[in-house]
């Protein structure tokens, strides 16, 4: 389990969600529902997955909303490295103003924007 944002106690119902979460992702269930996953997206888009932001090999997948947690549907998980993963709950965690937006929305924007960041340091020579 992740720790709690600096400054924000956790109640015992967000702990007890927490810990629900954590049980999910280390389940067998949680492995076969992202094997199929890559299945079901290698044959819509007809190549492998790759990390959304940065573009390289993909190891986690991200939920961009919670809601059907344990049967999520395809839109609701997208493939990133784990650096990116990494990066996107940074930013998620550590700067307010992504939490004032809906959970998909501000995932779709952070993505967005490490994509375009990732360009431009590959176009620049930094990466």
């Amino acid at each position: 389990m992740r720790d709690p944002r600096p400054g924000v106690a956790w109640t015992p119902t967000r702990i007890a969600t927490r810990r629900k979460y954590a049980l999910y992702m280390n389940s067998p269930a949680w492995h076969a529902r992202k094997q199929r996953w890559a299945v079901e997206e290698t044959r819509t888009a007809g190549r492998p997955p790759s990390c959304l932001a940065c573009g390289g090999g993909w190891e986690d997948l991200h939920h961009r909303n919670y809601d059907r947690l344990g049967d999520e549907n395809h839109r609701d998980l997208i493939p990133l490295c784990r650096a990116c993963h990494e990066r996107l709950h940074a930013h998620l965690d550590l700067i307010p103003a992504w939490r004032t937006r809906p959970r998909p929305q501000a995932t779709d924007a952070l993505v967005a924007h490490m994509r375009h960041t990732h360009q431009d340091e590959t176009r620049d020579g930094r990466n």
